[in-house]
């Protein structure tokens, strides 16, 4: 049987690759069909263990998220307190510039 590795197996495809119904792979190949069965379980189970996996990742990242947002706020709040202290300082350099004329 040809398939390729995103097609998932099924009776239905088994019966058309071998040229017959699927009644007929249920009715006088039940091992077969039984076998079907056996790798759509399997498959199904692989795929619901690469779940939590998955779910790790995005929790990680999200925590990571969560840090740097926390980083740039420290930063926001240095790079405003440096501001003030520049604007300070021009004020008083203005007023000094003022008090020469």
């Amino acid at each position: 049987m040809q398939s390729s590795s995103t097609e998932r197996i099924s009776i239905a495809g088994v019966a058309r690759e071998a040229g017959v119904s699927n009644a007929t792979i249920h009715n006088r190949y039940p091992d077969i069909a039984e076998r079907v069965r056996a790798l759509q379980s399997k498959a199904g189970k692989r795929s619901t263990k690469a779940l939590p996996d998955t779910t790790d990742i995005l929790q990680r990242k999200l925590a990571e998220a969560h840090e740097e947002i926390d980083r740039l706020k420290a930063d926001l709040v240095r790079s405003q307190s440096i501001n003030l202290r520049l604007i300070r300082e021009y004020e008083l350099l203005q007023a000094s510039l003022q008090g020469r004329k």
